[in-house]
């Protein structure tokens, strides 16, 4: 049973790892498959904005391995920021968690559903992700700062710098459509770099995962 328990938090350790690494591959591999069906144009996204994200989950096969992808990402969301909670002592961190891990879901279910109302279901699951994610990333700056270990210091500086990234990226884009860019193609973009940006900010909570053994669910202490 030790041995199990230990497999167990071992498995624990790698959530922020698997939050960081599913979009980027689930998202990658799905517009190539889409590009090869010719479902989508081929372009190199995060810089082109040749095509949405959501367009590579549309249409089959692609939208097999993207709605998997999508609803594995929602339990691995829900299970890192139960256990970080946990760490931190702040229950009602859950919420804002809740909040993007339920905007995920049902932004993967009805993407790709013609009828008007199963569009603006996905409209509002993608904002409720969206708005999920930055206050739930943000809550957690914010609450371990204080918590800082030595050996943390530097991520936590780029855990600062991937916050104001994430909303940044959103500004620049509404900057660049105001000066004329094509509204499209703009939106697009930010929408690819605002999930690499996300995937950067979890591939960081991995490693102060890993120093404070987060895992466990032990109350953090800043000489740890």
């Amino acid at each position: 049973m030790a041995l199990m328990e230990r497999n167990y938090r071992e498995y624990l350790r790698l959530l922020p790892l698997w939050a960081a690494l599913l979009p980027l591959v689930t998202f990658n591999v799905s517009y190539l498959i889409a590009a090869a069906y010719e479902h989508v144009p081929t372009c190199f996204t995060y810089l082109s904005g040749c095509t949405s994200v959501s367009s590579t989950g549309r249409h089959l096969p692609e939208a097999l391995i993207f709605k998997t992808g999508m609803l594995s990402l929602a339990v691995v969301l829900a299970l890192t920021w139960h256990r970080t909670a946990a760490f931190l002592g702040a229950s009602w961190l859950r919420l804002f968690a809740s909040l993007m891990v339920v905007g995920l879901i049902v932004y993967a279910i009805t993407l790709g559903m013609e009828n008007e109302a199963m569009q603006t279901l996905r409209r509002i699951g993608i904002n409720g992700f969206a708005f999920g994610t930055l206050f739930t990333q943000l809550s957690f700056v914010i609450l371990y700062r204080p918590l800082q270990a030595d050996a943390t210091r530097t991520l936590f500086r780029w855990l600062v710098f991937l916050c104001i990234a994430l909303p940044l990226v959103g500004v620049v884009s509404e900057v660049a459509k105001t000066l004329g860019t094509p509204r499209r193609p703009t939106n697009n973009i930010a929408a690819w770099n605002a999930f690499l940006v996300s995937s950067g900010y979890y591939l960081v909570l991995a490693r102060i995962w890993w120093h404070h053994n987060i895992a466990s669910g032990r109350p953090a202490s800043p000489s740890e």
